[in-house]
């Protein structure tokens, strides 16, 4: 069948049959003509396996990414890092701490001693009765490694086995042996602080606290504020004692010790004299040799003051006969 030549719109209408895309396309549908095929987009064949081979890796990385176990947050950058820097930050707390113990510091950190000096004879730096027959004389340094070691140990094992029996009169000098030549004061500083306390017959109470509390040598140590601190800790009066030191009679004091112990001589420090003679040894001596020293001091000063035995009387001449 035929359609119009023209339309209601005056265009000419052609037959269905002159239209060979829609038979087609109705043909199609029946199954009956060719069939319409879209423009093909695949890509070729090596195209294809690259994009296979890509495919599978992406999948090989995303099984790999799902079937891992989770980093334990331990290991973390971050958390390593926050541990190292707890860690660096708690190792310098700990040296300015270290450092503000062994190199001075307030009242609050003032070090108390594990033991003490015996003080019921004390006078000044000076223990036992003026008039005992063996004085022995220590010649120390509150710097000095050795002679903390002594004070803790044998000085207080001596002082209390001889001081009662009246015998024996032990005296402290505090020198300034050590920093002297490098212009370091703390040996001069505390032997001044020391004297200022003896002043108040508390020389050997802070001569216990200086030891407890000795820094590095030559470092400074010996602050203001520590040795204020001793003082209030010992319960001298504060005022007095500031007083005394920041007059620095007490240094020069120091000063003239170190001197004598020039002339002793002192060559090493502590150094020990009995009755005058110097112990000449190597190393500070034990409690059993200084002991031993002292015992034959206190004999041989009994001796020489036992009265001397009248000579004999001579025979009487026998009578003339």
């Amino acid at each position: 069948m035929v359609g119009l030549a023209r339309g209601a719109f005056g265009r000419a209408r052609v037959p269905c049959a002159s239209r060979p895309h829609l038979t087609h396309f109705v043909a199609a549908l029946h199954g009956d003509g060719p069939q319409m095929t879209a423009p093909s987009n695949k890509p070729s064949s090596r195209n294809t396996r690259r994009d296979r081979r890509e495919s599978a890796r992406k999948d090989a990385r995303l099984r790999s990414a799902s079937t891992a176990p989770p980093t334990p947050f331990w290991k973390s950058p971050i958390f390593l890092m926050t541990v190292g820097a707890i860690v660096v930050a708690a190792v310098i707390v700990g040296f300015v701490v270290v450092s503000s113990n062994k190199g001075g510091g307030s009242a609050t950190t003032v070090q108390t001693p594990l033991a003490f000096m015996p003080t019921a004879q004390a006078d000044g730096p000076a223990l036992g009765p003026k008039n005992a027959p063996v004085t022995v004389d220590v010649w120390s340094d509150f710097q000095c490694p050795a002679c903390d070691a002594f004070a803790k140990g044998t000085l207080i094992d001596i002082t209390k086995k001889y001081v009662p029996t009246g015998q024996v009169r032990f005296v402290d000098h505090a020198i300034w042996f050590i920093g002297e030549a490098a212009g370091n004061q703390d040996s001069l500083n505390t032997g001044a602080a020391a004297e200022c306390a003896g002043q108040q017959n508390q020389y050997w109470p802070y001569h216990d606290y200086l030891f407890a509390n000795q820094g590095t040598e030559n470092s400074g140590w010996a602050t203001r504020n520590l040795l204020d601190g001793i003082a209030a800790k010992i319960g001298l009066d504060t005022a007095k004692f500031a007083s005394c030191y920041d007059g620095s009679t007490q240094h020069t004091t120091v000063k003239d010790n170190t001197a004598l112990a020039g002339k002793v001589p002192v060559k090493g420090t502590p150094t020990i004299q009995i009755n005058g003679v110097a112990i000449d040894s190597q190393y500070v001596p034990t409690a059993d040799q200084l002991s031993a020293a002292i015992d034959k001091a206190i004999a041989a000063a009994g001796a020489s003051s036992a009265p001397a035995a009248s000579p004999a009387a001579s025979p009487a001449p026998s009578a003339a006969p």
